[in-house]
């Protein structure tokens, strides 16, 4: 069987989201990138390619993928030897491939399939690892204060504690104003209050296959060290399980792994690798790879305060 592709993303679904929300929580990156293509296909044309793997046996998709070219590719499935494959049909297609995100053997294997066929270089962009709430601890008693969700008349301090944050994490391609509008848009923020006012927030994510994902928590400098942020995350995982999901994802980078995530209920779902494929390193002869793309060691890109 092999890899089949593409570009008609009802398609993909209809051969691959069964496979994919099967487990959500694992394949919540490209789950979440098929559903930003669903949404944003009025009017747009990033050139997008799907696909999905299926093993000799014709026992189902075991794999898939999704290529914008404006991103790194996501892959969903652990197994090496079908992303390693995955190299000669989009070779053959001529997609410009920047990166890959990935499990992370897959990851590996893919890169090291793709930089032997165009000799880039590859490096390490940042490892990450997903959790998914699979017990959530009801009888939490943390620091006195309560749960909101944030408000338009919050916009301003949302727009400051997000640019204060990607200044924090050395993010600074990110428009907090934009961001703040879209999250404020569909409820996709919430705050924890003690005492005068909101002293940790929490963005997540529009369900995707029955699943919230929790994007950040950020508590300011000032108001650390009390379990502010540990309180909105149970908040928002109550919730969400009591409203409108099924199941509750975190990704977080591997150098800080989600300290409270056994406490709260959270197991790790499965870790993953973002590469990037840089300049050329010079004609390689196509062969297949032998061993994991080389990685170049980068500080780490917190995700949870």
């Amino acid at each position: 069987m092999g890899w089949s592709t593409t570009a008609d993303l009802d398609e993909f679904l209809a051969a691959a989201g069964d496979y994919l929300r099967a487990r959500a929580a694992e394949n919540i990156v490209l789950l979440s990138a098929a559903q930003d293509a669903l949404d944003g296909s009025r009017g747009r044309n990033d050139d997008p390619l799907y696909g999905w793997w299926e093993p000799q046996d014709g026992a189902g998709p075991r794999g898939a993928f999704l290529h914008d070219p404006s991103r790194p590719l996501v892959i969903a499935g652990r197994a090496p030897e079908p992303a390693a494959a995955l190299a000669t049909p989009l070779a053959r297609a001529g997609r410009a491939v920047s990166g890959v995100d990935a499990p992370t053997a897959a990851a590996d294997a893919f890169a090291a399939a793709w930089s032997q066929r165009s000799g880039t270089a590859v490096k390490l962009h940042h490892s990450t690892q997903v959790y998914r709430l699979a017990s959530p601890v009801m009888d939490y008693e943390g620091p006195s204060g309560r749960a909101r969700p944030a408000t338009w008349a919050d916009r301003e301090l949302l727009v400051a504690w997000m640019r204060a944050l990607g200044n924090e994490i050395g993010n600074f391609a990110q428009v907090p104003e934009a961001s703040t509008d879209a999250l404020l848009g569909y409820g996709g923020a919430a705050f924890w209050e003690a005492g005068d006012g909101p002293v940790a927030m929490a963005l997540v994510t529009r369900p995707v296959a029955g699943v919230l994902r929790i994007t950040t928590v950020y508590t300011p400098p000032e108001y650390r060290g009390h379990g502010y942020a540990v309180a909105i995350m149970v908040a928002v995982c109550r919730a969400a399980l009591i409203g409108r999901a099924r199941e509750v994802a975190v990704i977080t980078d591997r150098a800080r792994p989600l300290r409270q995530a056994i406490r709260l209920g959270f197991e790790l779902a499965g870790e993953r690798a973002v590469l990037s494929f840089g300049p050329p390193t010079g004609p390689l002869p196509i062969q297949q790879p032998s061993g994991p793309a080389p990685r170049a060691p980068t500080g780490p890109m917190p995700r949870l305060r």
